[in-house]
């Protein structure tokens, strides 16, 4: 299988598929945005989420920005390094693409940096949270992340336990041995260490690991009463289901972003419950439309409902973020009258938008990230079959309830 495939190009209105080259059709000018995701393999959670997300965008806007047809043109990266490089690759060199949105997961992201920098299209990037991307991207003005970034998700989360919990309990750490838990690792030791809680075990897993019971046994040892498990996807899924199955007997169970995604949960069952993780989005929340355009930012309940309608399922921050930041770019589009990225760049860090995920601004990083948006994290506990707000405090609606 080739390491990326051509899966459609969206198109005004029906989004079918079909580029029309004859009749009137060639007067209009055309805006192609590149959009490498993870539609196939171990990240498919995300690329599905992201094409959504797109797609919704494309339709917000009729299909035109400032009198240009949007074709998006979708690559899969099959959720490998390789995949992302080598799609990059194709949509800068072969395609000319000036405009890109993904892909989502860290590994892939970090790895098509260094085919990025051969053209520097305008970059956005709606998710890699790993901090090691934040220093890739030190400096660089046409990238445009949309994601907050992983030591935002642990500082929540630490802060969120100490005061759930009170200082001085037990904190062990299982961390994958790819890009993603290596990266977060530091972080979620500096965070937690400064909430006040003790660091009795750090254990590395293998990703794509089938079995992780001889971790959870040394783990069993320490007797923690939180433990902090930084891997993915379908890691994060054979992880919940050994944890439940082994009974450790740890009161409190903690991800990154994971436990708040509901395909998560379908696939671990009642090995969900308890767990938290946090999101910088959750459906349901009190975020009004945007004043300037309501149609294109609406009101969050409005553009969930539309989600539900369309797709037949509550969106996920994915889709969500996705969502925001393609209607950030298209608008941008807009405003700088056509597709000349310089201007649209400016246009980008000039916005100032109510969108579903919050203030869409971009400003930059203590991290060297020039343009970033959407920093506001929460903490969720699943509680049963609900996921209920614990931290801040302004936003909660129930307390963190360790597992008996």
């Amino acid at each position: 299988m080739q390491a990326f495939r051509y899966l459609r190009h969206l198109t005004m209105g029906a989004l079918c598929g079909l580029f029309i080259t004859g009749g009137i059709a060639h007067a209009q000018k055309v805006i192609k945005i590149g959009a490498p995701l993870e539609l196939t393999g171990k990240f498919v959670i995300y690329g599905s989420g992201a094409q959504r997300g797109v797609e919704m965008a494309v339709e917000a806007f009729g299909g035109t920005a400032a009198g240009h047809r949007i074709e998006v043109l979708l690559r899969d990266i099959q959720s490998t390094n390789q995949g992302a490089v080598s799609a990059m690759t194709d949509l800068l060199e072969k395609e000319k693409v000036d405009f890109l949105i993904g892909p989502v997961a860290s590994g892939p992201v970090s790895a098509a940096v260094p085919a990025w920098r051969q053209r520097k299209a305008l970059w956005v990037v709606p998710g890699a949270t790993a901090p090691s991307f934040e220093e890739a991207i030190a400096g660089e003005a046409m990238v445009f992340h949309t994601a907050a970034w992983g030591y935002q998700y642990h500082a929540s989360a630490a802060n969120a336990l100490a005061a759930a919990l009170g200082k001085g309990k037990k904190v062990a750490i299982i961390y994958s041995d790819g890009a993603y838990g290596r990266s977060h690792l530091p972080d979620a030791r500096k965070h937690y260490t400064e909430a006040g809680f003790q660091i009795v075990a750090t254990e590395l897993v293998r990703e794509n690991a089938t079995d992780m019971n001889p971790t959870l046994q040394k783990l069993r040892l320490a007797k923690p009463d939180v433990l902090v498990c930084l891997v993915q996807t379908t890691d994060a899924i054979v992880l919940a289901k050994q944890i439940h199955v082994a009974k450790l007997g740890i009161p409190v169970l903690v991800g990154t972003i994971y436990p708040t995604l509901q395909t998560w949960a379908d696939a671990v069952g009642e090995a969900a419950n308890g767990w938290i993780g946090a999101a910088a989005y959750l459906p349901g929340q009190a975020v009004p439309a945007d004043p300037k355009y309501p149609k294109l930012f609406p009101a969050a309940k409005d553009w969930e409902a539309a989600f539900t309608k369309k797709y037949n399922r509550e969106p996920e921050w994915v889709d969500a973020m996705v969502y925001s930041s393609a209607a950030m770019l298209f608008l941008a589009i807009d405003r700088a009258g056509g597709g000349d990225k310089e201007r649209v760049a400016k246009e980008l860090r000039n916005l100032g938008v109510q969108t579903i995920m919050g203030e869409g601004k971009f400003v930059p990083t203590p991290g060297g990230a020039v343009n970033q948006a959407f920093n506001e994290m929460i903490v969720l506990q699943r509680q049963g079959d609900k996921l209920v707000t614990v931290w801040p405090k302004a936003r909660s609606i129930g307390q963190v309830k360790p597992i008996q």
